[in-house]
């Protein structure tokens, strides 16, 4: 059976999926929010990347061997807690990567907007003149 991180790691797959498929509605110009709003997205993105750091900062004590008997069940025990905490903290740095992922498609979207706007004035300016 798979474990509770294994499982978030399939989700998180799916959501970078999405995420692969937002970035390319970018990029082709189909998707495009202004400027302000893509900024305060990404930048909340970028909070929960610092969030998480802070929340990991010890994490690493997760993955301690830790006394559960001197037997075979106890050192099984001390083992799967130990390969649950390098799987939780490996889980959430895929987390932060997908924030990071989003909020560079969110300021690409905010670019897009500005880059339009910026065109469409251009291109107006010259055939009033």
């Amino acid at each position: 059976m798979a474990s509770s991180f294994e499982q978030a790691g399939a989700q998180l797959a799916d959501i970078a999926a999405q995420q692969n498929s937002l970035a390319a509605a970018v990029a082709s110009g189909e998707l495009w929010m202004e400027a302000g709003v893509a900024e305060r997205a990404a930048a909340r993105c970028d909070q929960a990347v610092r969030e998480l750091d802070d929340s990991l900062a010890g994490a690493h004590e997760l993955t301690r061997l830790r006394k559960f008997g001197d037997n075979e069940d106890g050192r099984a025990a001390a083992a799967r807690f130990a390969q649950a905490g390098v799987d939780y903290i490996a889980t959430m740095r895929q987390v932060q990567e997908g924030f990071r992922n989003m909020a560079a498609a969110y300021r690409a979207a905010g670019r897009t907007a500005v880059e339009t706007e910026a065109a469409n004035e251009q291109l107006f300016r010259g055939r009033v003149q």
